[in-house]
């Protein structure tokens, strides 16, 4: 019917159009919130510019189809850019990106096209004068964006002086790695959907302290100067990566005639990347040509985006449940019938909030239209039909402890506050148990379920109590000798692990590895100089000073350090003898920052070190500094046996590469 009605009523219908993309931009640039797939939004996108090419007398003057999508906000200083920072025209046919560089090609006969992964992340101009960073600006309007240089100087990838000292603009992206997003997220209560919205909301934070804790990185894939002489694309990124820039280690350089194979080889790569692409993003690269191509209102006519059609389904809902993290977060999701989705088969899909399902009207029996955003959250994106089944209704008590759900202010979230709720509490076993945190093999999240539920377990230190109860842990249907000894042992194992491990492993709000490590180096080397600073009037000021921690995060330690409930366990898990301080070699090595200065990432297996986090942490506790990518920022790699794409991309940059036997005479050495 609606489809009906806009054809009988165009203008009415581009209106309504206009609407919702500025309604849709405001989310996703502003907010970092979407509610629908850009793969939606592209499609609105096109209908609008269909209707103004059919009744251009209804065209707006100022339609989003003639005006780049702004993220600019009112918490930062503005600045006018200096180069043209515009939108790509994109298309999700390969059709019609080789009838684009066809038509390019035979009005220049010589044209080659760049090639390069459309990164899903954040664009971000850099200025840099006589070689130094003046400024880090958004890309905003396009024309005006946000300057937020403090945020970008706490991007590893960004260098704060270059090589030679040149007038630059760079043009590039911010985005994070899947892995480090999940990490991050993990840490963070699973409050985020994907890499690209964590990535984008962490640049607008206030405070660059915060910044610094996120896992970000940048990658530039356009330079403009006045100081040397380039005549193309590829001239430029060789230039940019000699100055100690970074870009994309794959890009190619093809004449038209080879771009179908390209983008098939790229379309088969895709999915093995460690970060979110969306497509590909193809560029004239003599800039000779590209001035004589020009501009459209909004596009360079010399560039066009390739987008990747998100990989997606149609199943039907069969039930909607709601789950409680360790932070009280209640979150729904769908539970679908199941269907097969990039490779996977697929049950459950995230449904994010109750505004969301009341927007999307979904609802058991409901068909709908499941794709993976950022190649990770499978999301239910659209209801083709909804059935006959009755609206959702999301519940106003904890499905697991049945008190009052709270919805704060400003919060699309529901949160349960109840601190005796059963399934937080699981959920902050769980948790502490991970291979990141104890790592207490043996002791998955169904183990801890079943022995939640015959009482074994309500706290983190009843784990270590379980074996005074041996005998009835052997008595329990599907346990027995074997099984509990594995369990054990690996509790056994977890009283090892280090203080700066057991302090993040609580799963306190805002204290993660990265601020744990913070406060360690600072000097706050045990649980009783933690406690006993939480109780001293400036307290938040002395934490806040500590560089890398800000006033939010000083607040939230000293906060949840204060709970009398927190504090019964940190004695509880001294009593059974893990580790609440450094000990004294601990302390050695710390005052001898033997990896001061230095970047190390690690890949393969080795013998001394299981997890292979393990020698990471000794990299930490001796001042170096861990990421889980090789970038022109790293300088070391420890390499254990089957080591991959790690170690080649090392040996491409000429990183210092170590192997186990190396770093454990450097260790003993120190």
């Amino acid at each position: 019917m609606k489809k009906k009605a806009a054809l009988q009523n165009p203008e009415q219908r581009m209106r309504d159009l206009e609407r919702q993309i500025r309604q849709h931009q405001k989310l996703y640039y502003i907010k970092h919130a979407p509610e629908i797939s850009d793969f939606e939004f592209d499609r609105l996108f096109a209908e609008l510019q269909k209707l103004e090419t059919d009744h251009p007398d209804f065209a707006s003057p100022h339609s989003p189809t003639r005006q780049v999508g702004s993220d600019l906000s009112g918490d930062f200083p503005r600045f006018q850019h200096t180069v043209p920072v515009l939108s790509l025209s994109n298309s999700y046919s390969t059709g019609d990106a080789l009838e684009w560089a066809g038509k390019i090609s035979r009005e220049f006969t010589d044209a080659l096209f760049s090639v390069q992964w459309k990164i899903d992340g954040a664009t971000l101009v850099c200025y840099y004068t006589a070689g130094k960073l003046e400024r880090a600006v958004t890309r905003g309007s396009g024309q005006m964006g946000d300057e937020i240089t403090a945020n970008a100087r706490t991007i590893a990838d960004i260098p704060h002086r270059l090589r030679e000292a040149v007038d630059l603009v760079v043009r590039g992206e911010v985005y994070m790695h899947f892995q480090d997003f999940e990490d991050f997220n993990q840490l963070s209560g699973n409050r985020y959907a994907n890499p690209r919205n964590l990535t984008a909301g962490s640049l607008k934070q206030k405070n660059p302290a915060d910044v610094a804790l996120r896992p970000l990185r940048y990658v530039a894939f356009d330079g403009y100067s006045t100081s040397v002489a380039i005549r193309d694309d590829a001239g430029m990124q060789e230039w940019l990566a000699r100055l100690g820039v970074r870009t994309f280690a794959d890009q190619s350089f093809v004449p038209a005639s080879e771009l179908q194979a390209e983008m098939d080889k790229r379309e088969k790569e895709r999915l093995s990347l460690p970060y979110p692409v969306d497509g590909l993003v193809l560029k004239v690269s003599a800039y000779a040509q590209r001035e004589e191509l020009g501009f459209t209102a909004a596009f360079p006519r010399w560039a066009t985006a390739l987008k990747f059609t998100p990989d997606s389904a149609e199943t039907e809902i069969i039930g909607i449940e709601v789950a409680v993290g360790r932070t009280g977060r209640v979150t729904p999701r769908a539970i679908l019938q199941p269907v097969r989705l990039a490779g996977t088969t697929v049950q459950h899909a995230t449904l994010h909030n109750a505004d969301y399902i009341k927007k999307l009207g979904a609802r058991v029996g409901a068909r709908v239209r499941v794709s993976k955003r950022g190649e990770i959250i499978p999301a239910v994106e659209e209801v083709i039909d909804p059935g006959h089944g009755k609206p959702f209704r999301f519940p106003a008590r904890c499905p697991s402890c049945q008190s009052q759900l709270v919805r704060p202010d400003q919060m699309a979230d529901y949160f349960c506050l109840q601190p005796d709720c059963p399934e937080k509490k699981i959920a902050a076993l769980v948790f502490f148990a991970g291979r990141r945190q104890m790592d207490i093999a043996g002791l998955g999240e169904k183990i801890i379920r079943i022995l939640y539920d015959k009482g074994f377990l309500r706290t983190i230190a009843d784990i270590y109590r379980l074996e005074e109860r041996r005998s009835e842990l052997e008595a329990l249907d599907g346990f027995g000798q074997k099984s509990v000894e594995q369990l054990l042992k690996g509790i056994e194992a977890s009283r090892k692990q280090p203080f700066s491990r057991l302090l993040h492993s609580l799963g306190l709000r805002d204290l993660g590895p990265a601020v744990s490590e913070l406060l360690i180096r600072s000097g706050l080397r045990s649980m009783d100089d933690l406690l006993s600073l939480t109780g001293q009037a400036d307290a938040m000021d002395r934490l806040a000073k500590i560089h890398g921690i800000g006033p939010g995060t000083s607040q939230a330690i000293v906060e949840q350090l204060k709970d009398p409930s927190l504090q019964k366990l940190i004695q509880e898990l001294k009593e059974a003898g893990l580790s609440v301080a450094m000990p004294p070699e601990e302390k050695k090595a710390a005052l001898l920052p033997v990896f001061e200065g230095q970047t190390w990432c690690v890949t393969g297996s080795f013998e001394r070190f299981k997890p292979r986090e393990k020698a990471m942490d000794l990299v930490r506790e001796r001042g170096g500094r861990v990421v889980t990518g090789v970038t022109r920022a790293t300088t070391h790699l420890l390499a254990g046996e089957s080591a991959g794409s790690k170690l080649d991309k090392a040996r491409e940059l000429g990183l210092v590469i170590v192997s186990e036997k190396e770093f454990a005479d450097l260790l003993e050495r120190s």
